[in-house]
Protein backbone atom coordinates (compact mmCIF):
# COMPACT_ATOMS: atom_id res chain seq x y z
CA UNK A 1 0.00 0.00 0.00
CA UNK A 2 1.29 3.61 -0.83
CA UNK A 3 2.53 5.34 2.71
CA UNK A 4 4.29 8.19 4.38
CA UNK A 5 7.80 8.02 5.68
CA UNK A 6 8.84 10.31 8.30
CA UNK A 7 12.15 11.10 7.90
CA UNK A 8 13.28 14.03 9.86
CA UNK A 9 16.41 14.22 11.71
CA UNK A 10 16.50 12.85 15.02
CA UNK A 11 13.09 11.34 14.45
CA UNK A 12 12.39 7.47 14.41
CA UNK A 13 10.92 6.62 10.98
CA UNK A 14 7.33 6.22 11.04
CA UNK A 15 5.15 4.62 8.25
CA UNK A 16 1.94 6.14 7.54
CA UNK A 17 -0.35 3.72 4.97
CA UNK A 18 -2.54 5.79 2.91
CA UNK A 19 -5.80 3.96 2.55
CA UNK A 20 -8.23 5.11 -0.33
CA UNK A 21 -10.17 8.52 0.30
CA UNK A 22 -8.80 11.62 1.98
CA UNK A 23 -5.90 11.81 4.73
CA UNK A 24 -5.28 14.70 6.88
CA UNK A 25 -1.63 15.55 8.04
CA UNK A 26 -2.12 18.21 10.92
CA UNK A 27 -1.08 19.04 14.75
CA UNK A 28 -4.84 18.23 15.87
CA UNK A 29 -5.38 15.04 17.45
CA UNK A 30 -7.83 13.87 15.12
CA UNK A 31 -5.92 14.13 11.69
CA UNK A 32 -4.94 10.69 10.28
CA UNK A 33 -1.07 11.64 10.48
CA UNK A 34 -0.17 13.86 13.43
CA UNK A 35 2.90 16.27 13.84
CA UNK A 36 2.66 17.35 17.20
CA UNK A 37 4.88 20.99 16.20
CA UNK A 38 3.78 24.54 17.08
CA UNK A 39 4.61 25.46 13.46
CA UNK A 40 1.96 22.88 12.28
CA UNK A 41 -1.49 24.14 11.93
CA UNK A 42 -4.08 22.16 13.39
CA UNK A 43 -4.72 20.34 9.82
CA UNK A 44 -1.99 21.40 7.07
CA UNK A 45 -2.11 19.28 4.66
CA UNK A 46 -4.72 17.02 2.90
CA UNK A 47 -3.54 13.79 1.11
CA UNK A 48 -5.93 12.10 -1.18
CA UNK A 49 -5.78 8.27 -2.89
CA UNK A 50 -8.29 7.46 -5.39
CA UNK A 51 -8.63 5.70 -8.81
CA UNK A 52 -6.27 8.64 -10.61
CA UNK A 53 -3.72 8.34 -8.35
CA UNK A 54 -2.14 10.24 -4.91
CA UNK A 55 -2.75 13.60 -4.82
CA UNK A 56 -1.86 16.47 -2.11
CA UNK A 57 -3.54 19.86 -1.23
CA UNK A 58 -2.03 22.72 1.21
CA UNK A 59 -5.38 23.21 3.70
CA UNK A 60 -4.31 26.94 3.85
CA UNK A 61 -2.29 26.25 6.63
CA UNK A 62 0.05 29.00 8.01
CA UNK A 63 3.82 28.00 7.56
CA UNK A 64 3.09 26.14 3.85
CA UNK A 65 4.15 23.09 2.29
CA UNK A 66 7.12 22.24 0.55
CA UNK A 67 7.10 19.06 -2.12
CA UNK A 68 11.00 18.64 -3.17
CA UNK A 69 11.93 22.09 -2.06
CA UNK A 70 9.04 24.04 -4.20
CA UNK A 71 6.66 25.90 -2.10
CA UNK A 72 3.15 23.75 -2.77
CA UNK A 73 1.10 27.10 -4.08
CA UNK A 74 -2.07 24.15 -5.42
CA UNK A 75 -2.66 21.13 -5.39
CA UNK A 76 -0.62 17.98 -7.31
CA UNK A 77 -0.11 14.86 -7.83
CA UNK A 78 2.66 12.97 -5.96
CA UNK A 79 4.98 10.04 -7.23
CA UNK A 80 7.09 7.65 -5.77
CA UNK A 81 9.68 9.24 -3.44
CA UNK A 82 8.48 12.42 -3.57
CA UNK A 83 9.44 14.46 -0.39
CA UNK A 84 6.91 16.69 1.78
CA UNK A 85 8.38 19.26 4.04
CA UNK A 86 6.15 20.57 6.18
CA UNK A 87 7.61 22.89 9.14
CA UNK A 88 10.87 21.06 9.25
CA UNK A 89 8.73 17.71 9.35
CA UNK A 90 10.18 15.98 6.37
CA UNK A 91 7.77 12.80 5.07
CA UNK A 92 8.76 10.80 1.91
CA UNK A 93 6.08 9.37 -0.31
CA UNK A 94 6.90 5.78 -1.65
CA UNK A 95 4.55 3.91 -4.09
CA UNK A 96 6.17 0.84 -4.03
CA UNK A 97 8.13 -0.41 -1.09
CA UNK A 98 11.68 -1.82 -1.50
CA UNK A 99 11.78 -0.46 -5.34
CA UNK A 100 15.32 1.27 -5.76
CA UNK A 101 15.46 3.49 -8.65
CA UNK A 102 18.42 4.01 -11.04
CA UNK A 103 20.48 6.84 -10.49
CA UNK A 104 21.13 9.47 -13.65
CA UNK A 105 23.20 12.04 -13.88
CA UNK A 106 22.66 15.71 -15.17
CA UNK A 107 24.51 19.19 -15.37
CA UNK A 108 22.73 22.01 -14.59
CA UNK A 109 22.41 24.58 -17.26
CA UNK A 110 24.73 27.03 -15.75
CA UNK A 111 27.62 24.56 -16.23
CA UNK A 112 27.59 24.74 -19.82
CA UNK A 113 31.55 24.31 -19.57
CA UNK A 114 31.65 20.86 -17.98
CA UNK A 115 30.77 17.96 -20.27
CA UNK A 116 29.69 14.61 -19.44
CA UNK A 117 31.00 12.33 -21.11
CA UNK A 118 27.79 9.41 -22.06
CA UNK A 119 29.82 6.15 -22.85
CA UNK A 120 28.44 2.63 -22.17
CA UNK A 121 26.95 2.20 -18.56
CA UNK A 122 28.97 -1.68 -18.73
CA UNK A 123 32.09 0.05 -18.02
CA UNK A 124 32.87 0.21 -14.48
CA UNK A 125 35.26 1.64 -12.18
CA UNK A 126 37.62 -0.47 -9.74
CA UNK A 127 36.12 -0.80 -6.57
CA UNK A 128 37.29 -1.09 -2.76
CA UNK A 129 35.73 -2.39 -0.29
CA UNK A 130 36.39 0.12 2.47
CA UNK A 131 38.96 -1.67 5.37
CA UNK A 132 38.02 -1.62 8.98
CA UNK A 133 40.22 1.00 11.47
CA UNK A 134 40.39 -1.75 13.92
CA UNK A 135 43.23 -4.21 14.26
CA UNK A 136 45.59 -2.45 11.23
CA UNK A 137 48.97 -1.08 12.19
CA UNK A 138 47.82 2.03 10.62
CA UNK A 139 44.83 2.19 12.45
CA UNK A 140 46.08 4.82 14.67
CA UNK A 141 46.82 7.00 11.90
CA UNK A 142 43.87 6.97 9.94
CA UNK A 143 42.19 8.09 12.81
CA UNK A 144 44.49 10.97 13.05
CA UNK A 145 44.31 11.87 9.18
CA UNK A 146 40.61 11.78 9.66
CA UNK A 147 40.40 14.08 12.74
CA UNK A 148 42.62 16.89 10.77
CA UNK A 149 39.66 16.24 7.86
CA UNK A 150 37.25 16.95 10.37
CA UNK A 151 38.87 19.86 11.79
CA UNK A 152 39.52 21.15 8.42
CA UNK A 153 36.29 20.75 7.18
CA UNK A 154 34.47 22.91 9.89
CA UNK A 155 36.98 25.20 9.77
CA UNK A 156 36.70 25.57 6.30
CA UNK A 157 32.85 25.72 6.37
CA UNK A 158 33.01 27.80 9.46
CA UNK A 159 29.36 29.73 9.99
CA UNK A 160 28.50 29.04 6.48
CA UNK A 161 24.40 28.81 6.38
CA UNK A 162 23.72 28.49 2.92
CA UNK A 163 24.14 25.79 0.09
CA UNK A 164 25.92 28.51 -2.05
CA UNK A 165 28.12 29.00 0.61
CA UNK A 166 28.65 25.67 2.11
CA UNK A 167 29.54 23.27 -0.93
CA UNK A 168 32.51 25.93 -2.27
CA UNK A 169 33.97 26.24 1.32
CA UNK A 170 33.68 22.12 1.24
CA UNK A 171 35.69 21.37 -1.47
CA UNK A 172 38.26 24.40 -0.33
CA UNK A 173 38.54 22.00 2.82
CA UNK A 174 38.94 18.53 1.33
CA UNK A 175 41.75 20.11 -1.26
CA UNK A 176 43.43 21.37 1.69
CA UNK A 177 42.72 17.59 3.61
CA UNK A 178 44.14 15.94 0.40
CA UNK A 179 47.12 17.86 -1.08
CA UNK A 180 47.58 15.69 -4.19
CA UNK A 181 43.99 16.63 -5.57
CA UNK A 182 43.55 19.02 -8.28
CA UNK A 183 40.09 19.33 -8.53
CA UNK A 184 36.86 19.04 -6.61
CA UNK A 185 33.03 18.22 -7.41
CA UNK A 186 30.00 17.94 -5.17
CA UNK A 187 27.02 16.89 -7.64
CA UNK A 188 23.31 16.54 -5.45
CA UNK A 189 20.31 14.51 -6.41
CA UNK A 190 17.45 16.56 -7.20
CA UNK A 191 14.61 15.19 -4.82
CA UNK A 192 12.17 15.79 -7.63
CA UNK A 193 13.63 13.03 -9.85
CA UNK A 194 16.46 11.49 -7.84
CA UNK A 195 18.93 12.89 -10.91
CA UNK A 196 22.74 14.19 -10.09
CA UNK A 197 23.04 17.29 -10.49
CA UNK A 198 26.28 19.62 -10.33
CA UNK A 199 26.00 22.01 -7.88
CA UNK A 200 29.80 22.80 -6.71
CA UNK A 201 33.81 22.55 -8.31
CA UNK A 202 36.50 23.70 -7.01
CA UNK A 203 40.22 23.58 -9.40
CA UNK A 204 43.56 24.29 -8.39
CA UNK A 205 45.15 26.68 -10.80
CA UNK A 206 47.82 23.60 -11.82
CA UNK A 207 44.24 21.73 -12.57
CA UNK A 208 43.32 24.58 -15.30
CA UNK A 209 42.96 23.36 -18.36
CA UNK A 210 41.90 24.57 -22.03
CA UNK A 211 38.60 23.80 -23.19
CA UNK A 212 35.50 22.30 -21.06
CA UNK A 213 35.96 20.44 -17.87
CA UNK A 214 35.01 16.63 -18.54
CA UNK A 215 33.52 14.11 -16.15
CA UNK A 216 33.08 10.40 -15.82
CA UNK A 217 29.66 9.44 -16.38
CA UNK A 218 30.13 6.11 -15.70
CA UNK A 219 32.15 6.83 -12.73
CA UNK A 220 29.46 8.69 -11.19
CA UNK A 221 26.68 6.42 -12.23
CA UNK A 222 28.26 3.29 -10.15
CA UNK A 223 29.19 5.06 -7.01
CA UNK A 224 25.47 6.65 -6.90
CA UNK A 225 23.66 2.83 -6.97
CA UNK A 226 26.09 0.99 -5.51
CA UNK A 227 26.64 3.58 -2.84
CA UNK A 228 30.01 2.35 -2.30
CA UNK A 229 33.36 4.30 -2.91
CA UNK A 230 35.60 4.20 -5.60
CA UNK A 231 39.33 4.59 -5.85
CA UNK A 232 40.90 4.59 -9.01
CA UNK A 233 45.13 4.52 -8.46
CA UNK A 234 45.53 5.01 -12.27
CA UNK A 235 43.07 5.18 -14.48
CA UNK A 236 44.35 5.01 -17.71
CA UNK A 237 46.41 1.95 -16.33
CA UNK A 238 43.56 -0.23 -15.89
CA UNK A 239 42.60 -2.36 -18.20
CA UNK A 240 38.50 -1.95 -17.35
CA UNK A 241 39.20 1.65 -18.13
CA UNK A 242 40.57 0.86 -22.10
CA UNK A 243 36.63 1.06 -23.64
CA UNK A 244 35.88 4.50 -21.05
CA UNK A 245 37.16 6.98 -23.62
CA UNK A 246 35.58 9.46 -21.48
CA UNK A 247 37.95 8.83 -18.69
CA UNK A 248 40.44 8.63 -20.68
CA UNK A 249 39.46 11.96 -22.19
CA UNK A 250 39.58 13.52 -18.85
CA UNK A 251 43.42 12.85 -18.19
CA UNK A 252 42.37 11.43 -14.72
CA UNK A 253 45.12 9.30 -13.38
CA UNK A 254 44.06 8.91 -9.53
CA UNK A 255 40.36 9.46 -8.76
CA UNK A 256 38.46 9.35 -5.41
CA UNK A 257 34.40 9.45 -5.31
CA UNK A 258 32.47 8.49 -2.77
CA UNK A 259 28.36 8.74 -1.91
CA UNK A 260 27.20 11.20 0.57
CA UNK A 261 24.09 9.63 2.24
CA UNK A 262 20.86 11.18 4.62
CA UNK A 263 20.16 9.96 7.97
CA UNK A 264 17.80 7.56 6.63
CA UNK A 265 20.35 6.30 3.89
CA UNK A 266 19.14 7.47 0.99
CA UNK A 267 21.64 9.04 -1.40
CA UNK A 268 22.19 13.00 -0.89
CA UNK A 269 24.80 12.94 -3.40
CA UNK A 270 28.44 12.19 -4.56
CA UNK A 271 31.75 13.80 -4.01
CA UNK A 272 34.86 13.47 -6.49
CA UNK A 273 38.21 14.14 -6.08
CA UNK A 274 40.67 13.83 -8.55
CA UNK A 275 44.04 14.13 -9.64
CA UNK A 276 46.68 14.26 -12.87
CA UNK A 277 49.66 12.96 -11.04
CA UNK A 278 50.51 9.27 -12.06
CA UNK A 279 53.63 9.16 -9.97
CA UNK A 280 51.75 10.08 -6.21
CA UNK A 281 48.03 8.99 -6.79
CA UNK A 282 45.48 8.33 -3.85
CA UNK A 283 45.88 5.48 -1.86
CA UNK A 284 43.20 3.19 -0.33
CA UNK A 285 44.03 4.92 2.93
CA UNK A 286 43.34 8.07 1.41
CA UNK A 287 39.77 6.89 0.64
CA UNK A 288 38.87 5.86 3.66
CA UNK A 289 39.82 9.44 5.08
CA UNK A 290 36.95 10.63 2.61
CA UNK A 291 34.73 7.93 3.18
CA UNK A 292 35.19 8.83 6.46
CA UNK A 293 34.40 12.19 6.70
CA UNK A 294 31.50 12.15 4.11
CA UNK A 295 29.01 11.79 7.03
CA UNK A 296 30.64 15.51 8.69
CA UNK A 297 29.96 16.85 4.76
CA UNK A 298 26.53 15.17 4.98
CA UNK A 299 25.94 17.01 7.78
CA UNK A 300 27.27 20.50 6.48
CA UNK A 301 25.71 20.19 3.31
CA UNK A 302 21.97 18.79 5.20
CA UNK A 303 21.92 21.48 7.45
CA UNK A 304 22.56 24.05 4.50
CA UNK A 305 20.20 22.56 2.63
CA UNK A 306 17.50 22.85 5.81
CA UNK A 307 18.35 26.46 6.47
CA UNK A 308 17.42 27.33 3.25
CA UNK A 309 13.85 25.60 2.78
CA UNK A 310 13.55 27.85 6.36
CA UNK A 311 14.15 30.56 4.38
CA UNK A 312 12.32 30.04 1.23
CA UNK A 313 9.68 29.12 3.49
CA UNK A 314 9.68 32.28 5.21
CA UNK A 315 10.04 34.24 1.92
CA UNK A 316 6.97 32.18 0.85
CA UNK A 317 5.35 33.59 3.68
CA UNK A 318 5.77 37.23 3.37
CA UNK A 319 5.29 37.03 -0.12
CA UNK A 320 1.88 35.65 0.57
CA UNK A 321 1.46 37.96 2.67
CA UNK A 322 2.11 40.89 0.88
CA UNK A 323 -0.23 39.47 -1.71
CA UNK A 324 -2.92 39.05 0.19
CA UNK A 325 -2.62 42.88 1.41
CA UNK A 326 -2.55 43.47 -2.38
CA UNK A 327 -6.05 41.56 -2.97
CA UNK A 328 -7.83 42.86 -0.02
CA UNK A 329 -7.11 46.20 -1.70
CA UNK A 330 -8.52 45.24 -4.38
CA UNK A 331 -11.72 44.53 -2.90
CA UNK A 332 -14.21 46.99 -1.21
CA UNK A 333 -13.50 48.14 2.38
CA UNK A 334 -17.04 48.36 3.01
CA UNK A 335 -20.38 48.53 1.49
CA UNK A 336 -21.37 51.59 0.00
CA UNK A 337 -24.43 54.23 0.68
CA UNK A 338 -27.08 53.87 -1.69
CA UNK A 339 -30.38 55.64 -0.88
CA UNK A 340 -32.80 53.46 0.57
CA UNK A 341 -30.84 50.17 -0.08
CA UNK A 342 -28.39 48.39 2.57
CA UNK A 343 -26.21 46.38 1.40
CA UNK A 344 -23.92 43.53 3.43
CA UNK A 345 -20.99 41.77 2.22
CA UNK A 346 -18.28 38.94 3.24
CA UNK A 347 -15.50 37.67 2.05
CA UNK A 348 -13.03 34.58 3.02
CA UNK A 349 -10.78 33.32 0.51
CA UNK A 350 -9.62 29.24 1.41
CA UNK A 351 -5.85 30.06 1.30
CA UNK A 352 -3.90 33.29 2.09
CA UNK A 353 -5.49 34.82 -1.20
CA UNK A 354 -8.02 33.46 -3.97
CA UNK A 355 -10.31 33.37 -6.93
CA UNK A 356 -13.26 34.55 -6.00
CA UNK A 357 -14.11 38.85 -6.58
CA UNK A 358 -16.49 41.61 -5.78
CA UNK A 359 -16.94 45.09 -6.48
CA UNK A 360 -19.18 47.87 -6.58
CA UNK A 361 -19.06 50.14 -9.48
CA UNK A 362 -20.53 53.75 -9.15
CA UNK A 363 -22.06 54.60 -12.63
CA UNK A 364 -24.41 57.37 -13.94
CA UNK A 365 -27.76 58.87 -12.83
CA UNK A 366 -27.08 57.24 -9.58
CA UNK A 367 -26.65 53.60 -10.27
CA UNK A 368 -24.28 50.91 -8.57
CA UNK A 369 -22.99 47.82 -10.15
CA UNK A 370 -22.94 45.05 -8.02
CA UNK A 371 -20.55 42.66 -8.97
CA UNK A 372 -19.41 38.84 -8.45
CA UNK A 373 -17.15 36.19 -9.87
CA UNK A 374 -15.45 33.40 -9.36
CA UNK A 375 -12.22 32.35 -11.26
CA UNK A 376 -11.36 28.82 -11.95
CA UNK A 377 -8.63 27.63 -9.42
CA UNK A 378 -7.42 28.72 -6.30
CA UNK A 379 -4.16 30.17 -4.62
CA UNK A 380 -1.91 32.99 -6.25
CA UNK A 381 -2.33 32.36 -10.05
CA UNK A 382 -6.10 32.59 -9.56
CA UNK A 383 -5.64 35.55 -7.39
CA UNK A 384 -3.55 37.68 -10.43
CA UNK A 385 -6.23 36.85 -12.74
CA UNK A 386 -8.62 38.00 -9.93
CA UNK A 387 -6.88 41.29 -9.96
CA UNK A 388 -6.80 41.45 -14.30
CA UNK A 389 -10.43 40.58 -13.96
CA UNK A 390 -11.17 43.79 -11.69
CA UNK A 391 -9.60 46.26 -13.74
CA UNK A 392 -11.33 45.05 -17.08
CA UNK A 393 -14.59 45.08 -14.59
CA UNK A 394 -14.30 48.29 -13.30
CA UNK A 395 -13.56 49.87 -16.71
CA UNK A 396 -16.38 48.41 -19.07
CA UNK A 397 -18.89 48.94 -16.60
CA UNK A 398 -17.71 52.81 -16.88
CA UNK A 399 -18.03 52.89 -19.95
CA UNK A 400 -20.51 51.31 -21.45
CA UNK A 401 -23.62 51.99 -20.43
CA UNK A 402 -25.60 48.63 -21.92
CA UNK A 403 -24.97 46.31 -19.42
CA UNK A 404 -25.18 43.11 -21.99
CA UNK A 405 -22.37 45.15 -24.13
CA UNK A 406 -20.18 45.71 -21.42
CA UNK A 407 -20.00 42.19 -20.08
CA UNK A 408 -19.24 41.24 -23.97
CA UNK A 409 -16.75 43.62 -24.23
CA UNK A 410 -14.94 42.01 -20.38
CA UNK A 411 -15.66 38.64 -22.23
CA UNK A 412 -13.26 39.19 -25.53
CA UNK A 413 -10.95 41.50 -23.01
CA UNK A 414 -10.49 38.03 -21.50
CA UNK A 415 -10.15 35.94 -24.32
CA UNK A 416 -7.46 38.21 -25.37
CA UNK A 417 -5.67 37.94 -21.93
CA UNK A 418 -4.39 34.12 -23.45
CA UNK A 419 -5.29 32.46 -19.84
CA UNK A 420 -5.20 29.37 -21.83
CA UNK A 421 -7.67 26.71 -19.96
CA UNK A 422 -8.63 29.62 -17.38
CA UNK A 423 -12.42 30.67 -17.27
CA UNK A 424 -14.17 32.60 -14.87
CA UNK A 425 -17.45 32.91 -13.88
CA UNK A 426 -19.45 36.33 -13.46
CA UNK A 427 -22.67 38.19 -12.25
CA UNK A 428 -23.53 41.75 -12.53
CA UNK A 429 -26.89 43.47 -10.84
CA UNK A 430 -26.89 47.35 -11.93
CA UNK A 431 -29.20 48.52 -9.37
CA UNK A 432 -31.31 51.79 -9.88
CA UNK A 433 -32.55 53.66 -6.77
CA UNK A 434 -34.89 55.51 -9.20
CA UNK A 435 -36.82 53.22 -10.64
CA UNK A 436 -36.35 50.42 -8.17
CA UNK A 437 -35.09 47.30 -10.50
CA UNK A 438 -32.12 45.66 -10.70
CA UNK A 439 -30.67 45.03 -14.35
CA UNK A 440 -29.11 41.49 -14.35
CA UNK A 441 -26.76 39.74 -16.60
CA UNK A 442 -25.13 36.26 -15.40
CA UNK A 443 -21.98 34.72 -17.44
CA UNK A 444 -22.21 31.78 -16.12
CA UNK A 445 -22.26 31.87 -12.06
CA UNK A 446 -24.51 30.88 -9.38
CA UNK A 447 -28.33 32.17 -9.91
CA UNK A 448 -29.20 35.06 -7.93
CA UNK A 449 -31.94 34.59 -5.19
CA UNK A 450 -34.38 37.44 -4.60
CA UNK A 451 -35.92 37.20 -0.83
CA UNK A 452 -39.07 38.92 -1.88
CA UNK A 453 -41.35 41.29 1.22
CA UNK A 454 -43.65 38.62 2.26
CA UNK A 455 -41.04 35.89 2.78
CA UNK A 456 -41.06 34.04 -0.85
CA UNK A 457 -37.52 32.94 -2.02
CA UNK A 458 -37.02 32.31 -5.84
CA UNK A 459 -33.85 32.39 -8.35
CA UNK A 460 -34.01 35.14 -10.95
CA UNK A 461 -32.13 35.88 -13.93
CA UNK A 462 -31.82 31.85 -13.88
CA UNK A 463 -32.71 31.23 -17.39
CA UNK A 464 -30.46 33.81 -19.23
CA UNK A 465 -27.93 30.75 -19.99
CA UNK A 466 -24.65 32.91 -20.39
CA UNK A 467 -21.23 30.51 -20.73
CA UNK A 468 -18.53 31.82 -18.20
CA UNK A 469 -15.91 34.45 -19.71
CA UNK A 470 -13.42 32.72 -21.56
CA UNK A 471 -15.74 30.09 -23.06
CA UNK A 472 -18.65 31.71 -24.16
CA UNK A 473 -17.41 33.55 -27.81
CA UNK A 474 -17.20 37.74 -28.58
CA UNK A 475 -21.12 38.61 -28.62
CA UNK A 476 -23.47 40.43 -26.31
CA UNK A 477 -24.80 38.99 -23.15
CA UNK A 478 -28.71 38.56 -22.68
CA UNK A 479 -29.99 40.59 -19.65
CA UNK A 480 -33.35 40.85 -17.47
CA UNK A 481 -34.79 43.51 -15.17
CA UNK A 482 -36.53 42.43 -11.83
CA UNK A 483 -38.42 44.72 -9.50
CA UNK A 484 -36.86 45.95 -6.41
CA UNK A 485 -40.38 46.35 -3.91
CA UNK A 486 -39.79 47.29 -0.27
CA UNK A 487 -38.24 44.88 1.82
CA UNK A 488 -36.63 42.57 -1.06
CA UNK A 489 -33.44 41.51 -1.02
CA UNK A 490 -31.12 40.33 -3.93
CA UNK A 491 -28.20 37.49 -2.58
CA UNK A 492 -25.04 36.58 -4.77
CA UNK A 493 -22.99 33.91 -4.28
CA UNK A 494 -20.03 31.78 -5.23
CA UNK A 495 -20.05 28.31 -4.53
CA UNK A 496 -17.72 28.22 -1.13
CA UNK A 497 -21.30 28.39 0.23
CA UNK A 498 -23.25 26.16 -1.69
CA UNK A 499 -21.04 23.46 -2.06
CA UNK A 500 -19.73 23.78 1.05
CA UNK A 501 -19.05 20.10 2.86
CA UNK A 502 -19.71 18.60 5.97
CA UNK A 503 -18.08 15.94 7.44
CA UNK A 504 -20.47 13.23 5.39
CA UNK A 505 -19.25 15.08 1.92
CA UNK A 506 -22.65 16.66 1.74
CA UNK A 507 -22.81 19.67 0.02
CA UNK A 508 -24.71 22.74 1.71
CA UNK A 509 -26.58 23.33 -1.16
CA UNK A 510 -29.35 25.62 -2.62
CA UNK A 511 -32.37 23.90 -1.13
CA UNK A 512 -30.80 24.86 2.67
CA UNK A 513 -29.80 28.28 1.29
CA UNK A 514 -33.68 29.06 0.18
CA UNK A 515 -34.84 27.65 3.21
CA UNK A 516 -32.65 29.79 5.24
CA UNK A 517 -33.50 33.06 3.29
CA UNK A 518 -37.41 32.30 3.79
CA UNK A 519 -36.97 31.89 7.29
CA UNK A 520 -34.94 35.38 8.07
CA UNK A 521 -37.37 38.11 8.98
CA UNK A 522 -34.69 41.39 8.47
CA UNK A 523 -32.79 43.22 6.22
CA UNK A 524 -29.73 41.99 4.16
CA UNK A 525 -27.55 42.25 7.24
CA UNK A 526 -29.72 39.53 9.21
CA UNK A 527 -29.82 37.67 6.26
CA UNK A 528 -26.30 37.68 5.23
CA UNK A 529 -25.32 36.64 8.77
CA UNK A 530 -28.00 33.96 9.42
CA UNK A 531 -26.62 32.16 6.25
CA UNK A 532 -23.07 32.62 7.18
CA UNK A 533 -23.53 31.06 10.49
CA UNK A 534 -26.09 28.09 9.23
CA UNK A 535 -22.95 27.24 6.25
CA UNK A 536 -20.48 27.33 9.52
CA UNK A 537 -23.10 25.01 11.42
CA UNK A 538 -23.31 22.47 8.46
CA UNK A 539 -19.68 22.57 7.73
CA UNK A 540 -19.21 21.53 11.68
CA UNK A 541 -15.16 22.59 11.72
CA UNK A 542 -14.79 20.82 8.42
CA UNK A 543 -11.81 22.90 6.73
CA UNK A 544 -12.72 25.18 4.00
CA UNK A 545 -12.15 24.32 0.56
CA UNK A 546 -13.17 27.13 -1.60
CA UNK A 547 -13.58 30.84 -1.26
CA UNK A 548 -16.90 32.30 0.13
CA UNK A 549 -17.92 35.56 -1.32
CA UNK A 550 -21.66 36.76 -0.36
CA UNK A 551 -23.28 40.11 -0.89
CA UNK A 552 -27.17 40.95 -0.14
CA UNK A 553 -28.34 43.42 -1.63
CA UNK A 554 -32.42 45.25 -0.24
CA UNK A 555 -34.52 47.89 -0.30
CA UNK A 556 -35.09 49.08 3.30
CA UNK A 557 -39.11 49.42 4.28
CA UNK A 558 -38.30 52.85 5.60
CA UNK A 559 -34.99 55.12 5.01
CA UNK A 560 -32.75 54.94 7.67
CA UNK A 561 -30.75 57.47 8.66
CA UNK A 562 -27.00 56.36 7.07
CA UNK A 563 -25.62 56.44 11.25
CA UNK A 564 -28.56 53.96 11.91
CA UNK A 565 -27.88 51.41 9.28
CA UNK A 566 -26.28 48.24 10.81
CA UNK A 567 -22.94 47.60 9.56
CA UNK A 568 -20.22 44.93 9.66
CA UNK A 569 -20.24 43.15 12.92
CA UNK A 570 -20.22 39.49 14.95
CA UNK A 571 -22.73 37.31 14.79
CA UNK A 572 -23.67 34.75 17.39
CA UNK A 573 -22.09 32.48 15.66
CA UNK A 574 -18.74 34.63 14.89
CA UNK A 575 -18.82 35.20 11.70
CA UNK A 576 -17.85 38.57 10.81
CA UNK A 577 -18.69 40.61 7.36
CA UNK A 578 -15.47 41.92 5.64
CA UNK A 579 -14.55 45.41 6.29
Amino acid sequence: MPHLELISPGRRHTRFQLAEGRTIVGRHPGCEVVLDEAAVSRQHVAIVRDASGVSIEDLRSRNGTFVNGQPLASPRMLVDGDEVSICGQRLRYVERPGRRSRASVELSSSDAEVILENESAAVIVSQLDLPGVAGEPDGDRLAEAKLRAVVGLNRAIGTSLSLDDVLPRLLEGLLDAFPRAERGFVLLADPGTGRLVLRSRRLKKAAEEAGPLRLSLSLLTAVAESRRAILSADATADTRFKSADSVLDCRIRSVMCVPVSRDDGGLLGVIQIDSRDATNGFIAADLEVLAGVAGQAAQAIEQALAHDERVAREQFARDLELAQRVQQGLLPSRPPDLPDYEIFDFYESARHVGGDFFAYVPLAEGRLAVVLADVSGKGISAALLMAALSADVRYCLASERDLGRAVARINESFLRGGWDDRFATLVVAVLDPVRHVATICNAGHLPVFLREPGGGVRAVAADLGGLPLGMAPPGDFRVCEVALPAGSTLVFCTDGISEALDHDDQCYGFERLEGVLAAASAGPAEIGRRLLADVRRHAAGQVQSDDICLVCAGRILAAAHPAQRPGPAHDGGGVQAAN
